[in-house]
């Protein structure tokens, strides 16, 4: 009853207002706090992806040797601060299957670090931020 009383004068008018657009403000601060990471991290992994290629196939380029390649992609996406979780998901592909390759296609795989994902494990997966890039060998 008191509280009734203390929002249907004029003071109250007021205070419901302010609580109001407190509760809107919060909404918002959580909306940018949980999507911001999630937009930065996709040009991250688009950017290291392209990297990762890159890098690849001048190893490729320099060794001529598919294992040396994938040690040295594994060991970039470490340096790079990706965990194991996300190094094990990564992938390298040399293109065509069998024969010489000519070209290079690498697949980047990030989780987004948001509030809810941190406590929440179960939404992880909705987290996942994957990209592909492809570079070709020179012969």
């Amino acid at each position: 009853m008191r509280t009734r009383q203390l929002f249907s004068s004029e003071s109250g008018q007021i205070l419901r207002k302010i609580i109001t657009f407190g509760v809107i403000f919060a909404v918002i601060i959580l909306i940018v706090v949980e999507v911001g990471p999630l937009i930065w991290q996709r040009f991250d992994v688009a950017q290291s992806a392209d990297d990762m290629a890159n890098a690849a196939a001048n190893t490729y380029n320099a060794y001529r040797d598919q294992t040396q390649v994938v040690r040295e992609f594994t060991d970039k996406l470490r340096l790079s601060g990706y965990t194991d979780a996300e190094i094990s998901q990564a992938q390298i592909l040399f293109l065509p299957a069998g024969g010489p390759p000519q070209s290079i296609r690498v697949t980047v795989v990030k989780y987004a670090d948001t509030l809810i994902t941190k406590h929440i494990s179960a939404l992880k997966k909705f987290a996942k931020i994957s990209a592909t890039h492809e570079v070709a060998v020179t012969q």
